[in-house]
């Protein structure tokens, strides 16, 4: 009943006010509804909408089954940031965006906020997780149930805006997964703009009445998920099961076992005014669909600069594109040096576990990929040896995928290199720089990249620690193949391999339709694009099993999209998309001289025979 009330009592808080009349006047003359409807369609979703906080009994209950549900992790959390945000908390919103790898996320972020005295937060998820009797209880304890699509329907997305302004004006807290869903493939998702969106056009409109608002940028990865190998089967072509109470309880009950720490980082908070700023000059307009992506994109930045490297990425990492070769332990602590001298030298976050002079986390990590099916261990020979299973690389991708950000433009460089020494027209640095702006092209819907002159700084400091000397030196492409042969670091196969080849198999299936017809059935692409990766796959024509991924097709149907490639045109668009084909198969082919020499560094021969 109290909650009941309190919910009744923000509704007729937000229907009393000047500005939803206003509102609802504009929805009536945009939409040519009577004003009895519209009103009738406002309350109903606000009433859909609106959840309570400050309801001890539900807070209480809620926090009991998070912690049974979060029983199969220990909780290792970085909380230094968390004085400064509780001084903030004093007089903004605060605004909390986790990236999204599990159910379990708000759950883990609860309570670690809890424990340093943060009340519950509004937090923000899609009406398809709202299930009685969990729904009842969630929306006690704050969860804002909301549309996952407002397509044709002006109303919702307006009392959306309406109750956002409400809840930052009252100073309340708000958190949501701004990926839109959990990713399928370890990294960070491309962000949905909606609701920040919403949250813009709230906050302009109440900023003269709040101090400002805060996001918190939030990092969650876990050493073994339960829900890896059923988002990796939907990734090979799969159907995804919908979301139901049997499946809660299932995911419940997986829970039961140990499997390892969930790792919790706070990025930087930013200032939403002074982004909003930011993003105006940046853009030379303040509009919102040039200001919301900027923002979005600064926070997913500083979402991947807090995340730790965990000693399951590590492993995965080493042992992943190795030409199906399994290794042994000190083979795979072998692969890893190079990379670790490069983390330490960059500081990049490790988490404690992390250590090459006392490798009990890899090993305990090596372990736990044993025991969940995703390695492979044979060890009725010498010794040891570990290999990814069969029809598990994508979930060993998924954690590795987690930190491969900090390696992409060094992926990038070697390609450029490989691809300055091999192809026609100018040499060196002018080269290398073209084919590193190429890649930063072919790959912008998969990652998140700087401005160019930012992209450019990093390039040349990545160069400048592989090739010393590189700006300066009159680079023939023999000198550049040879110096990028004698680099013990080189990780293009493993950080890019995989997302190129799945774009190489879209981009030839484009090129073999018809350019005259309709536009292209981007469904029906996609689908064939998965058959024909697995028959590449079992030719051994692809490297990686990881490009028969649907969401990796899926960024590469949107670079065609943006490249005009999907509309009818005739001998233009059938010429362009055979471009685009070569285009991608020559990146393609310079992975696969790093992969190859790679390879030759860490073959035992190399090794002076050992493992």
């Amino acid at each position: 009943m109290a909650k009941a009330l309190a919910d009744n009592h923000t509704v007729r808080a937000i229907t009393s006010s000047v500005r939803y009349r206003a509102v609802v006047a504009e929805l009536v003359v945009a939409t040519g509804r009577p004003r009895g409807t519209v009103e009738k369609e406002a309350r109903t979703a606000l009433a859909e909408m609106v959840a309570h906080v400050g309801d001890p009994v539900a807070t209480r209950t809620w926090d009991r089954m998070g912690r049974f549900l979060t029983r199969a992790y220990t909780v290792d959390s970085d909380t230094s940031r968390l004085p400064d945000l509780a001084r903030l908390d004093r007089d903004h919103t605060l605004v909390f965006l986790p990236n999204h790898r599990s159910y379990l996320d708000p759950l883990v972020l609860r309570q670690v906020l809890a424990t340093q005295g943060f009340g519950p937060n509004h937090v923000l998820g899609g009406i398809n997780l709202a299930m009685w009797p969990l729904s009842q209880l969630g929306r006690r304890s704050g969860l804002v149930f909301i549309r996952r699509t407002t397509k044709n329907d002006p109303v919702y997305p307006a009392m959306m805006r309406l109750y956002l302004g409400h809840l930052v004006s009252g100073g309340h807290n708000l958190e949501w997964y701004f990926e839109g869903g959990r990713t399928r493939t370890g990294k960070l998702r491309p962000p949905k703009m909606g609701v920040l969106r919403y949250l813009v056009d709230a906050f302009t409109e109440h900023q003269a009445d709040v101090p400002d608002v805060y996001l918190v940028p939030i990092s969650i990865v876990y050493d073994q998920q339960h829900e890896v190998q059923a988002l990796s089967e939907e990734e090979g072509g799969g159907r995804k099961r919908p979301e139901s109470l049997g499946l809660m309880v299932n995911f419940a009950r997986a829970q039961g076992r140990r499997r390892g720490r969930a790792y919790l980082r706070f990025g930087e908070p930013l200032s939403l005014r002074d982004a909003l700023a930011e993003a105006a000059e940046r853009a030379g307009s303040d509009a919102p669909r040039e200001l919301v992506p900027r923002v979005a994109f600064e926070v997913a930045h500083r979402i991947n600069a807090a995340t730790p490297i965990t000693p399951s990425a590590l492993v995965a990492f080493a042992l992943l594109d190795n030409e199906g070769r399994a290794l042994t332990m000190p083979e795979t602590l072998r692969v890893l040096e190079p990379l670790l001298a490069y983390v330490r030298g960059r500081d990049l976050p490790l988490t404690s576990s992390v250590d090459l002079a006392r490798p009990d986390g890899l090993r305990r990590a090596l372990r736990m990929l044993v025991r969940e099916g995703v390695v492979d261990e044979y060890d009725g020979g010498l010794e040891p040896v570990y290999g990814i299973a069969d029809d598990r690389a994508h979930e060993a991708g998924f954690y590795r995928n987690t930190v491969t950000h900090y390696f992409l433009n060094r992926a990038i460089l070697e390609v450029a290199v490989v691809m300055a020494s091999q192809g026609p027209g100018p040499h060196g640095v002018a080269a290398v720089w073209q084919h590193a702006l190429a890649l930063r092209d072919l790959l912008k819907y998969e990652f998140f990249f700087p401005t160019k002159a930012e992209f450019d700084g990093q390039i040349r400091t990545e160069a400048e620690t592989a090739l010393p000397g590189w700006d300066e030196a009159d680079l023939a492409p023999e000198d550049l193949t040879a110096a990028t042969g004698e680099e013990p670091l080189l990780l293009a196969h493993r950080v890019i391999g995989p997302f190129l080849e799945a774009y190489a198999v879209v981009a030839d299936q484009l090129a073999v339709r018809e350019a005259d017809e309709a536009p292209v059935d981007v469904d029906e692409v996609i689908a064939s694009s998965l058959g024909v990766a697995r028959q590449r796959w079992l030719q051994r024509e692809l490297h990686s099993p990881e490009s028969i991924s649907k969401d990796l097709m899926g960024g590469a149907i949107q670079l065609a999209d943006n490249r005009g490639l999907l509309e009818p045109g005739g001998d233009e668009v059938r010429t362009a998309r055979q471009a685009f084909a070569d285009e991608l198969a020559d990146v393609v082919r310079a992975v696969g001289v790093v992969r190859r020499t790679a390879l030759t560094h860490f073959s035992p021969t190399a090794a002076g025979g050992e493992g």
